[in-house]
């Protein structure tokens, strides 16, 4: 009898010997990946599909929430572009006056109006330390020089780029890594051609001073029909561009009508007022992120900015209301 509670013992001692040493490895396993939930095993269906639910988990802004909000005067209800300048104000375009409108960042009144040519569809602003470019629809460019103070001698230079009206070019944006513009076409991604495709977004070279007649990147429908079907099981939310994408037959389902940069990160953020979407791409210009935007709060998105911390403005036009800039803080 004491033999068999000798070999009871020693059997016991050797499964918590066992445990004892298991434990550790999976306490450090479930420090290091806290997505990985206790008392599962990991398999490598598992760790894919974690993976393919990081895009949404790491999303740095939450749209259900806007941090601030903004009415805008009559004159802005066509807004149109928007860009960070120093800190303190956002510029804004609309669709019919060749002007430059300076928001006060944080209580969103007009506080000047530069008037820099005559009346035409400006769609993006984009600021290179203290000089303003803005973007028409048919793909000209304006260089606005000597715009601050209270005797103005605004310089305006026009800038031909190889666009046209066919590309409908709608976001500007300065890309401070290659010192360049990125300009964003809503409608045909080729020079001289339709080709609906695909969107390009096309660069100016601020040192150069020339445009390069080659897109700088470009996203096609393949692209982007590929990055919703492959999350689809972690965004049901997405069976709706599906059925977008099935209806635009062979045109993609995006167009957009701004883009800027993200300060912190340097990923490429793409706002679409077709879709009320915001498309984000990383440098090697892959997908990372496809939000839906609320139709009820932004009725027409068309203008995307961001301060030095990367706080996120995006403005609205008014169609049955009145046009509106929302922020996001940057939670990183």
């Amino acid at each position: 009898m004491f033999y068999l509670y000798r070999i009871f013992l020693g059997i016991a001692l050797l499964l918590l010997l066992v445990m004892s040493c298991g434990s550790p490895n999976r306490a450090s396993s479930l420090r290091n990946n806290p997505a990985i939930a206790p008392n599962k095993t990991t398999s490598s269906s598992v760790s894919d599909s974690i993976t393919a639910m990081l895009p949404d988990s790491k999303f740095a802004y939450n749209f259900d929430a806007p941090n601030e909000k903004f009415k805008l005067s009559k004159k802005l209800r066509e807004i149109s572009g928007l860009t960070c300048y120093k800190d303190k104000w956002l510029a804004a375009v609309q669709d019919e006056k060749g002007a430059i409108y300076l928001i006060n960042m944080n209580t969103g009144e007009t506080e000047d109006v530069v008037e820099f040519s005559a009346d035409g569809d400006y769609e993006g602003i984009a600021c290179v330390k203290e000089v303003f470019y803005t973007l028409r629809a048919d793909g000209v460019l304006f260089q606005i020089k000597n715009w601050k103070g209270k005797q103005k001698k605004v310089r305006t230079k026009v800038i031909d780029t190889n666009l046209g009206e066919r590309n409908d070019t709608e976001g500007l944006t300065f890309d401070p890594l290659k010192n360049q513009l990125l300009i964003a076409c809503k409608a045909s991604s080729t020079i001289g051609k339709k080709e609906h495709g695909s969107r390009a977004v096309y660069a100016y070279d601020l040192k150069k001073k020339t445009f390069n007649v080659e897109p700088a990147f470009s996203l096609s429908r393949k692209d982007f029909k590929k990055f919703v079907k492959e999350n689809l099981k972690e965004n049901p939310s997405y069976k709706s561009y599906l059925k977008e994408i099935k209806k635009a037959k062979k045109e993609l389902l995006l167009k957009p009508s701004a883009i800027a940069i993200h300060p912190v990160s340097n990923d490429i953020y793409i706002l679409s007022a077709a879709g009320n979407s915001l498309i984000v791409l990383n440098r090697s210009f892959n997908i990372k992120y496809l939000k839906r935007l609320d139709s009820d709060r932004f009725e027409q998105p068309e203008g995307l900015a961001f301060n030095s911390r990367g706080d996120l403005f995006i403005s609205s036009e008014g169609l049955k209301k009145k046009a509106r800039i929302y922020k996001f803080d940057y939670l990183p």
